[in-house]
Formats: structure tokens, C-alpha cells, sequence
């Protein structure tokens, strides 16, 4: 994707992910918590916490999250390595777990997440 299409993506998250998260976090979360949920997450160097919504898939006590075009997004790569803590918010459920994200040659990363003390 060239710098064109990575500002139209740029423009595209700075107002659709505000609306997503509201909704996310709000009452009306059915509409949208079958496939979105939230990750919030720690920056390496800034040390702030960030929460953007994202595609998942939920397999009880591990979450997956494919990140779609991963070289025009960082976020995953705070979580490279030994990983980090993260929080999920899936289906109205707030959820503690450690993310470790990967990625193999051009293939989208892929963010692993094992939930702590999930019934």
C-alpha cells in the first residue's frame, strides 16, 4: 500500500475507531462484539497505554487477532518479542491476558492473547 492509501487508512481509523470503541464499551456492543473487540496495550518506549478495536477470534482461553496489512500498523509490533500484557474487552467481558505477536515473511502478523482466569 503506498503513502496514498496508508492516509486514507490513517484518516479512515482516526474516525472510525472512536465510534467503534464507543460502541464497543457501551451498551450497544452487540452490534458490533461478534467480531470487534478492544486491546489495550502498552507502548514500548512511550510506556502509554493505548486501546484500539480490532477483528478477533475467540477460542476460550486464547484469542487470536490477524492484523490485516501489518507494515502500515505498529501497534502489533509492541508486542513482539516475550509479548506483554494486555486487556481485552470481548462481548461486554473486560479480560486480562498476555499477547505475543508474530509474523512470517509477508503474511499478516498474527497476535496470540492467553486469557488469565476465564470461566
Amino acid at each position: 500500500m503506498g503513502v496514498e492509501g496508508h492516509g486514507r487508512w490513517a484518516v479512515l481509523n482516526r474516525t472510525w475507531n472512536p465510534v467503534l470503541s464507543g460502541i464497543l464499551r457501551s451498551p450497544l456492543h452487540r452490534l458490533a462484539s461478534g467480531r470487534f473487540a478492544l486491546i489495550t496495550y502498552t507502548g514500548r518506549r512511550s510506556g502509554h497505554r493505548y486501546t484500539i478495536p480490532t477483528f478477533y477470534r475467540d477460542k476460550g482461553r486464547e484469542v487470536t487477532i490477524a492484523v490485516g496489512w501489518p507494515d502500515t500498523k505498529v501497534w502489533w509490533r509492541n508486542l513482539t518479542g516475550d509479548g506483554g500484557p494486555v486487556e481485552l474487552v470481548i462481548r461486554g467481558e473486560r479480560l486480562r491476558g498476555h499477547a505475543v505477536a508474530t509474523r512470517s515473511g509477508d503474511q499478516d502478523a498474527i497476535v496470540r492473547v492467553r486469557v488469565d482466569d476465564r470461566s
